[in-house]
């Protein structure tokens, strides 16, 4: 019920902001002297998107799209004659010269739109040049509407949507790997292969959301991009060995081992899982304990492999215990190198 009311008022604040961007793209319009105002409110809502890196991304692609296409309008207009025959072959060259352009730029798609526009709507027009140029004008009002209105007023950013996403995904994978170590030391207990799907498709999209930060969003807000960054690649990093050890325990059917290092791993899986909750809120973290559980682990090891604990496994349980143990030693190695890294020393 709480998530369907924040998802409502979301609606609703872009609702009121869509209405506030095209009354004032209208106005402006108007005081302007630009005799067909709906230009630029079709163009406000078209631009006008939740996130403000949206809107952005959306706002360039219209004007920069609609310049092109004003540009190879104007160009016919000058070179063929308002004639029926002519008119045909314009719209010919036009979408189809702008339809091949799109392999290159996609904005070409929006030049299309706009040559067809301003080549038909103005014939008949005086002064078929400055009826173009006033189209222009319009879809920048509206494209210059929309941004403000996004930035000003409850701007929702990506920025914030993809902390918010990190931190879930994160606590997430901490989650999945304590259920997978206790499995492990459950006598090799198997889990279930899917376990980490949905949460592997989830992170897929991180990419795109940081891309939209990257690209539009740091140049209006502050947002820490470097930060972002390494907790998008550290979160990749961090699923792909906790799926490697979800493998290796699902390798073996039949009765496991009791496993020696168990107060070792446990407390290595404790303080790894507050390692990766940590690299999720973007919070400077003690690395202490991680060390100190990395190494507790690691002279562990060597000693029962001294002591010749290991004969007691076939070989490939040998290989299966032994994975999972160095997959846990490096997956803490790997966190504690991402906690080192001086993004995660920032305060605030």
């Amino acid at each position: 019920m709480k998530a369907l009311s924040e998802n409502t008022w979301a609606q609703l604040r872009h609702g009121v902001k869509v209405g506030l961007a095209s009354v004032l793209a209208y106005v402006v319009a108007y005081l302007i002297g630009i005799p067909y105002g709906y230009w630029a409110v079709i163009t406000t809502v078209i631009v006008m998107q939740v996130h403000v890196a949206d809107s952005l991304r959306m706002g360039v692609y219209r004007f920069t799209g609609t310049a092109l296409g004003a540009g190879m309008g104007i160009v016919m207009i000058l070179l063929l004659p308002p004639t029926p025959l002519y008119t045909l072959i314009g719209i010919f060259v036009g979408t189809g010269v702008c339809a091949y352009m799109t392999r290159y730029n996609a904005k070409f798609r929006m030049a299309a739109i706009t040559v067809s526009i301003v080549f038909l709507t103005s014939l008949g027009e005086e002064g078929r040049i400055g009826f173009t140029l006033f189209r222009v004008a319009e879809i920048g009002i509206g494209v210059l509407s929309a941004v403000l209105v996004s930035v000003l007023v409850w701007p929702s950013r990506a920025g914030e949507k993809l902390r918010a996403r990190l931190k879930k995904q994160y606590d997430a994978l901490a989650d999945s790997y304590e259920l997978i170590l206790n499995h492990f030391l459950d006598r090799q207990k198997m889990a279930d292969p899917d376990l980490l799907f949905d949460l592997e498709k989830d992170i897929r999209k991180n990419v795109d959301v940081f891309h939209s930060v990257y690209a539009m969003e740091r140049r209006l807000f502050r947002d820490d991009v470097a930060l972002l960054s390494l907790q998008v690649t550290v979160l990749r990093s961090a699923l792909e060995r906790v799926q490697g050890m979800l493998i290796l325990l699902n390798d073996l059917n039949g009765d496991g081992f009791d496993i020696i290092m168990t107060p070792e791993l446990r407390e290595l899986c404790r303080v790894s899982t507050d390692a990766l909750r940590a690299l999720g809120s973007g919070a400077p973290h003690d690395r202490h304990g991680l060390a100190a559980a990395v190494v507790a682990s690691e002279e562990r090891f060597y000693e029962l492999r001294r002591q010749g604990v290991t004969g007691r496994f076939d070989v490939r349980r040998l290989f299966q215990v032994l994975g999972f143990i160095n997959a846990a030693q490096h997956l803490g190695e790997y966190l504690l190198d991402a906690l080192n890294n001086p993004e995660m020393s920032r305060e605030g």
